[in-house]
C-alpha cells in the first residue's frame, strides 16, 4: 500500500485534501471577488456601450488584459487590490485612449482597423475576398440563410465587415 508523507493511505490523502477548507483563505476570496466585481461594474460602465461585436481586435486584446488583470487579485493574496484596480484603471484607459484617438485620426484608424473585405459583388462570388476573409463557400451560404436570402444571385454586394460580421446589400427587385 502507498502512504503519504503524512501517513494516510494514497487515496485518502488526496481525497482529504481536496476537501479540507481553509475559511480564511475562502473568506479573503470571497471578498475580494465581490470588491474586484463591484470595481469592474464601475469600469464597464465608464468604457460605455460597445458590445463583442464591434469591438476591433485591438480591443478585443486590451478586454483580455483586462480579464487578466481582475482574476489575479480574487485567488493570489500577494496580488493586492490596490495593485489590481490600478491595472484595471490603466487598461480601461488604453481603451478610451484607443477610441479617442481612432475617432479623430483616419491615418491611425484606417492602420488599427482592418478595411471590409468584398466578398459578393453583382451576385457573383468574389474568390480573392472569400479567401481574405477566411471563408468557404458553404460558410458563407450559412450566413446568407442567416438572412433570409436562398441564392448568391439575389445580392449586389457583401462584404465581411470591420466587426467580423458579413453584411448583405440585395439586388433591387424588378417591376
Amino acid at each position: 500500500m502507498l502512504m503519504a508523507t503524512d501517513g494516510e493511505p494514497f487515496p485518502l490523502n488526496f481525497i482529504n485534501n481536496a476537501l479540507s477548507v481553509d475559511t480564511d483563505l475562502v473568506m479573503s476570496v470571497v471578498i475580494r471577488t465581490i470588491m474586484v466585481s463591484l470595481f469592474v461594474l464601475f469600469a464597464i460602465r465608464w468604457m460605455g456601450h460597445k458590445g463583442l461585436g464591434q469591438l476591433s481586435m485591438y480591443e478585443l486584446i486590451i478586454l483580455i488584459g483586462l480579464g487578466s488583470a481582475v482574476g489575479d487579485p480574487m485567488f493570489y493574496e500577494d496580488v493586492t487590490l490596490a495593485q489590481a484596480f490600478t491595472a484595471i484603471v490603466i487598461v480601461i484607459a488604453l481603451f478610451k485612449g484607443f477610441d479617442f484617438i481612432t475617432a479623430r485620426s483616419r491615418r491611425f484608424s484606417r492602420v488599427t482597423n482592418p478595411r471590409p473585405t468584398l466578398i459578393v459583388k453583382d451576385g457573383q462570388y468574389i474568390e480573392d475576398g472569400l479567401k481574405e476573409a477566411q471563408l468557404n463557400e458553404d460558410e458563407y451560404k450559412s450566413y446568407m440563410r442567416l438572412h433570409g436570402i436562398g441564392d448568391v444571385s439575389e445580392i449586389e454586394l457583401s462584404y465581411l465587415e470591420m466587426n467580423g460580421q458579413v453584411s448583405f446589400i440585395k439586388k433591387k427587385k424588378e417591376d
